[in-house]
């Protein structure tokens, strides 16, 4: 109750502090936003009583901060330290203190939703009460061994490499793209339920994954070895060993150095002379030069403030793509019919729109708060981003006896560090395909011996009539 308390007290003073935001910069306000920001996460984890504290909630919280209040803290008041291509883009500087109160007050309600469910006095999750057979864990490495041998032999690994080693686009897609969509849902199970096997069943799939993550992290590619990297870190501290403040913060500390190098490198393919001629000279300039990757992106927030200013809301139409991904071709037909640019109807692509215009050959990535401003205003983003935190712990507290459940927690635990640069809307088509095939593969394990013998009776009988 006390957390929530705070969580309620803190909602107010980011709504007040939005409200009185100057529309000039400020170095006093953006650092005193920060240090309510820091403030507001320190009493979180000091207050919360849940033993399994390191989850989406620690991740998340990393990122955003990250995100959008290292550069107007750091970098603004200093603009000889601001070298980063991504600043060059246009933006009204003005904009940067009002629209960093913006991602606080955003932040602070998710907060609020984020310790809703406290006040019911739950019990802390522990064992899921469900079990995953050998028997269904091996449909899901099935699944993705199958998945990822038609996805190389489609095409899709040398186009993964040749985005980041020849420029070629991102957004290209061919029938690879449906085989990569089960592949990275097959990994997401193996990763999500491999602790609920025998302990001796883990270190064969563990190698299995690791290779897979290797191999991505090869191309250049690495949004789903990070996912994967989580959802195993947060699952072994939760059901396996209860991983220590400095523990964690050493797995952070180290990931964040790989990550940059892997940034720094994915450009020069597996050229391993390409890569020590790139490492010898390459030089760190701060510290805040690891995290480049998530700091430039508070440059979208300004981006998508600044065009709320200056334009209507977007309601669902800004997701209007996102909401019917699930469904295959059906964005080619809304594209065909719509009277708005492509990039007005899909979450994340309207800041590469501004910034690059309509034949961008790569994203710049968006902001989730920046999202839900365009989209439905301060009100509305009070109200998402409250949702957003009722979806998380609602997901937390229920996956102890629902695989479903259970499920979806660790999706957003591997898009905790991704999510605050991303749209708003959490992956349609991830959730939706995820939910669809592991209610088949659930299915068809609990009633196999059922089908096999139906199977079989049917056989019989086409014999007999033979």
């Amino acid at each position: 109750m006390l957390t929530y308390l705070l969580n309620i007290a803190f909602a107010i003073v980011a709504t007040v502090l939005y409200i009185k935001a100057p529309w000039t910069y400020s170095y006093d306000y953006c650092v005193t936003l920060m240090a309510c920001f820091i403030a507001q996460n320190v009493l979180f984890f000091a207050t919360n009583k849940r033993k399994n504290w390191l989850g989406f909630e620690f991740f998340f919280a990393l990122s955003f901060f990250l995100v959008n209040f290292v550069y107007p803290v750091f970098y603004v008041p200093d603009p000889d330290r601001i070298y980063w291509s991504f600043f060059s883009f246009d933006f009204n500087d003005d904009y940067v203190t009002r629209a960093t109160a913006l991602a606080y007050f955003g932040y602070a309600w998710y907060m609020l939703g984020a310790t809703r469910m406290l006040q019911l006095n739950r019990e802390e999750p522990a064992e899921p009460a469900f079990t995953i057979s050998m028997r269904q864990y091996i449909w899901f490495f099935g699944i993705t061994m199958v998945a990822w041998v038609l996805f190389v032999a489609t095409g899709g690994l040398a186009a993964l490499q040749s985005v980041y080693a020849e420029g070629a686009n991102l957004r290209d897609v061919g029938i690879y793209s449906y085989f990569n969509n089960i592949f990275t849902i097959g990994c997401y199970f193996m990763a999500i339920f491999i602790f609920r096997l025998p302990k001796q069943k883990w270190w064969f799939y563990l190698a299995v994954i690791a290779t897979f993550m290797l191999i991505l992290l090869s191309t250049g590619s690495r949004q789903l070895a990070i996912s994967l990297a989580l959802i195993l870190i947060v699952s072994f501290s939760m059901y396996v060993y209860h991983l220590t403040w400095w523990q964690v913060l050493t797995l952070v500390a180290g990931g964040s150095i790989a990550l940059f190098l892997v940034m720094t490198l994915r450009t020069e393919g597996l050229d391993f002379g390409a890569w020590q001629a790139k490492l010898a000279h390459l030089k760190l300039e701060e510290f805040w030069d690891i995290y480049e990757d998530l700091i430039v992106n508070d440059v979208n927030l300004f981006r998508l403030f600044g065009w709320a200013q200056e334009n209507d809301l977007t309601w669902f139409q800004g997701m209007l793509l996102d909401i019917t991904s699930p469904i295959p071709g059906m964005a080619n037909i809304i594209i065909s019919n719509a009277d708005v640019p492509p990039q007005m109807l899909h979450g994340g692509d309207l800041p590469t729109y501004l910034f690059l215009g309509p034949e961008a050959g790569w994203g710049t990535g968006t902001n989730m708060v920046g999202e839900a401003y365009r989209s439905f205003g301060i009100i509305g983003t009070a109200v998402a981003m409250f949702l957003i935190g009722l979806w998380v712990k609602e997901s937390y507290y229920r996956a102890k006896n629902s695989v479903y459940w259970y499920m979806m927690y660790f999706l957003l635990v591997g898009h905790a560090l991704i999510y605050p640069r991303a749209p708003l809307l959490f992956d349609p088509r991830l959730v939706t395909w995820s939910l669809l095939l592991l209610a088949i593969v659930m299915s068809i394990t609990t009633h196999q011996n059922e089908i096999v013998n139906a199977l079989n009776r049917l056989g019989k009988k086409k014999g007999e009539r033979s």
